[in-house]
């Protein structure tokens, strides 16, 4: 009897736990800003949206809501202390975005960071649970995430990102791209300098406008390369099961099912693939 009286009392409590409706808030700055910009980001859980926009302005939009799962009593007080002291910072032309002075005051929060940034910026962001979207900005562009996805467009300088679980979607960028990943696939197009992206499990679609070194290596999945129209590379392609298909080529030493190397279009710079399970196609 003394049993079924505490999982009782036990139900009770944790149904009055539940019981708290979700909590939301938010909270807008707009700061005055010349020249280049230096944006870091940050948000333990809800995402960063990031997009060129009027130059002159960076415009800062954060939705906050407590209530997912479980609501503390002390949710909404934390809210509202956020939304009178929101974590923004400005030195001159360099903004910090949601680093807190106190920690626990986002514990059981998320907050989604919208920015709206003058397209000569450039950013480091990082997330804990939750996506990161780039797009229309001048760069250099840093961005990570522990669980989400990455999607970087519109980009003049180098990107590098970084996913422990999500894809990874890169697009129209004229400087080199680093990516990796994880678990989840990878995916850049029209890129007009190098490429290096690596894959723990998932596949790896490249593609280039203008010639460049292009290195990728999936461990479970496949990889395919559309090379610039035109182009010439030095291709080397090591499949462990899968087959590789390549354009005509001219081979240079030995060759197998599990491995090709040699030149397309009389060569050019190094186009460096490996898939240790999957298939690998260059086009």
């Amino acid at each position: 009897m003394k049993q079924i009286l505490t999982l009782a009392v036990g139900a009770v409590s944790v149904a009055s736990l539940s019981a708290y409706p979700r909590v939301f808030g938010q909270f807008d700055r707009t700061m005055s800003v010349t020249g280049q910009v230096d944006l870091e980001a940050i948000t333990t859980s809800g995402g960063i949206v990031v997009t060129g926009g009027t130059a002159g302005t960076v415009r800062v939009h954060a939705i906050l809501e407590a209530g997912n799962e479980w609501v503390s009593r002390d949710a909404e007080a934390r809210i509202r202390e956020i939304e009178r002291n929101p974590p923004v910072e400005q030195n001159g032309n360099h903004v910090r975005i949601g680093y807190m002075t106190d920690s626990r005051l986002l514990e059981g929060i998320s907050m989604r960071l919208e920015i709206e940034v003058p397209r000569t910026t450039s950013l480091h962001a990082k997330v804990g649970s939750g996506g990161v979207r780039a797009s229309n900005i001048l760069g250099p562009v840093a961005c990570q995430t522990h669980s989400g996805s990455v999607q970087i467009h519109d980009v003049e300088a180098e990107v590098n990102a970084s996913a422990n679980s999500g894809g990874i979607h890169i697009a129209r960028v004229n400087g080199a791209v680093t990516a990796r990943t994880h678990s989840g696939g990878i995916e850049v197009e029209s890129a007009g300098s190098s490429i290096d992206a690596a894959a723990s499990s998932g596949g790896i679609r490249l593609s280039q406008v203008r010639s460049a070194s292009i290195h990728a290596q999936t461990s479970s999945g496949g990889v395919t390369v559309q090379t610039a129209a035109g182009a010439g590379y030095d291709v080397t392609a090591d499949v462990g099961s899968g087959r590789i298909t390549t354009p005509e080529m001219t081979i240079r030493g030995g060759f197998s099912r599990h491995h090709v190397e040699g030149k397309v279009r009389g060569g050019g710079p190094l186009l460096a693939v490996r898939a240790s399970s999957g298939s690998v196609r260059i086009d």
